[in-house]
C-alpha cells in the first residue's frame, strides 16, 4: 500500500469513520494522482482499493525524506588493535648496605665485605677499625695504616663474601621502583657534565621503556 493510501486511512480513523473499508485511486487527464474516500470525479480514471476495517486511532507513520539515503551499516574496523603491554617483570636485589638494583635473572651480585662491618665480631665500627689496634682507614695518604698482628685484631681485617638477596617484584612494586629510578636519573641529569649526560639519557630511555606496562 502506498504512503498516500495509508495517510487516507489514518485521516478516516481520526474523524471516526468506522466503516471506511475502501478508498479510490484517481488519475486525472493531466496525470495528477489522488486518493479519496468517495468515487472519482468524471473524467478521471478510477481504481477502487480495499483497506482494513480497523486501525488504531493513535497510529503514526514515520516521516520519510525522499532525498535521504538508506541507513548505512556501521563500519567495523578490520585493523588489528595494538596488543596490551604486559606489566614489568623483573627481580629486585638488595645489597648489604640496603641499596637496591634491578636484575632480570634473579641472580644477585657478590661483594667482599669487611667482617667487622657486619657486626659479627660484636664490636662497633669504631672499635673494630679505630683505636690503637684498629686497622684504620683505607684511603692512601690519609693516615699511616698501622701494622697489626693478626692475633691482636683478627676480625678487623677479615673479609667475607656477601650474596645479595633477590626477589621477584610484583607489578606495583616494580612500577614504584622504576618511577623512583627515573626521578633519580632526572635529578642527576640536571647536574650532569657532558661526559655522563649521554649515559644518563640512555638509562632514562631504558627505564621509560620498562614502564610502558605500568
Amino acid at each position: 500500500m502506498s504512503r498516500a493510501a495509508v495517510c487516507l486511512v489514518l485521516s478516516l480513523a481520526a474523524v471516526g469513520v468506522a466503516d471506511a473499508a475502501s478508498a479510490y485511486r484517481c488519475v486525472g487527464a493531466d496525470g495528477a494522482l489522488s486518493f479519496q474516500d468517495r468515487p472519482c470525479h468524471a473524467g478521471q480514471s478510477q481504481q477502487r482499493m480495499y483497506l482494513p476495517d480497523t486501525l488504531p486511532v493513535n497510529a503514526t507513520i514515520p516521516k520519510q525524506n525522499a532525498d535521504a539515503s538508506p541507513a548505512e551499516e556501521p563500519v567495523v574496523s578490520s585493523a588489528p588493535q595494538a596488543p596490551l603491554v604486559s606489566p614489568p617483570s623483573f627481580f629486585l636485589c638488595t645489597r648489604y648496605d640496603g641499596s637496591r638494583y634491578l636484575s632480570d635473572d634473579g641472580i644477585g651480585s657478590r661483594s667482599a665485605v669487611p667482617y667487622g662491618m657486619l657486626g659479627g665480631s660484636g664490636q662497633s665500627l669504631a672499635q673494630a677499625y679505630g683505636g690503637p689496634n684498629g686497622i684504620g682507614v683505607s684511603a692512601p695518604g690519609l693516615r699511616t695504616i698501622p701494622d697489626i698482628p693478626a692475633a691482636q685484631a683478627p676480625l678487623a681485617g677479615a673479609y667475607v663474601w656477601v650474596d645479595d638477596e633477590c626477589h621477584h617484584a610484583d607489578p606495583q612494586e616494580a612500577c614504584a621502583y622504576l618511577r623512583s629510578r627515573i626521578d633519580d636519573v632526572e635529578h642527576k641529569l640536571k647536574r650532569a657534565f657532558s661526559d655522563t649526560e649521554a649515559q644518563l639519557k640512555d638509562e632514562r630511555t631504558a627505564l621509560r621503556e620498562r614502564m610502558r606496562g605500568c
